[in-house]
């Protein structure tokens, strides 16, 4: 395999929309200043936190849209390494208002092959329509990912990161569908993304639905196709005077392209 010179660093985070974000603020300012990756994917985006990152991030520019580009998710890219060239919002599926498949095609500053940079959050196994029929909605959704992606960027670059909230059958569909995760490519396993612990969320550690505590587990991911080798794989952890900046922890994983040998 041979490599290009251009590397980058692409962070996918769930901001954890804006609970009990006045006790979190500094953390999460504070995260993106010490660490600003060079592509930055969220989930559980608000106005709020949308605005908080463009302060915190001022060499980055991000999709300026509506609608779930405001409530959903959101992609920022530093503007001195990535131009854009189009953008959209794809329904895949996932039973929240306005939850899509949101991408960006960039253009690297280098001349490397152009890469599509994507998103998702797959639906709550507590959402009321799985707790009555206890069908797994997440299996279709990333099927319907894989398909899209297959037609927006073919075999060329592409990294799709996500809040998968699940533990196994639709990570199966996506590895299928050519996809690999960043920990997978370096022979690793993923470290525990979620829950972050100690947190700043107040009263018991179980849920409406449950008295038990959420199990340790990675839900957070970034897969990657086409010609784009993993150099190394992390589940960032950060506290500002004992505090998180979420209730899940960022996933950062550095890229480096890869041509053809000469």
């Amino acid at each position: 395999m041979t490599l290009s010179t251009f590397s980058f660093v692409a962070m996918t985070y769930n901001l954890w929309a804006d609970f009990h974000l006045d006790d979190r603020r500094d953390a999460l300012t504070g995260l993106f200043e010490t660490r600003p990756p060079d592509l930055l994917a969220v989930q559980e985006l608000r106005g709020v936190t949308r605005d908080l990152l463009d302060k915190a991030l001022p060499d980055h520019d991000r999709v300026d849209g509506d609608a779930g580009w405001e409530t959903q998710s959101n992609l920022w890219w530093r503007r001195d390494l990535f131009t854009p060239l189009e953008h959209g919002a794809e329904d895949v599926g996932i039973l929240s208002p306005d939850a899509r498949l949101f991408w960006v095609r960039l253009r690297p500053a280098d001349g490397s092959p152009d890469l599509l940079f994507s998103t998702a959050h797959l639906t709550w196994p507590g959402h009321p329509d799985e707790r009555s029929d206890l069908e797994n909605r997440r299996v279709r959704q990333a099927r319907a990912i894989g398909e899209t992606l297959d037609r927006l960027a073919g075999r060329g670059a592409c990294l799709f990161t996500v809040d998968i909230n699940d533990i196994g059958p639709p990570q199966w569909e996506l590895g299928n569908a050519g996809f690999l995760d960043s920990f997978t490519a370096l022979g690793r396993h993923s470290p525990v993304t979620h829950p972050v612990v100690p947190t700043v969320a107040p009263g018991p550690i179980g849920t409406r639905l449950s008295p038990l505590a959420s199990p340790p587990k990675a839900i957070d991911w970034i897969f990657s196709r086409g010609p784009l080798a993993v150099r190394c794989s992390e589940v960032v952890e950060y506290f500002q005077a004992g505090r998180a900046p979420s209730d899940h922890y960022p996933v950062a994983a550095t890229y480096t392209f890869t041509r053809p040998p000469s």
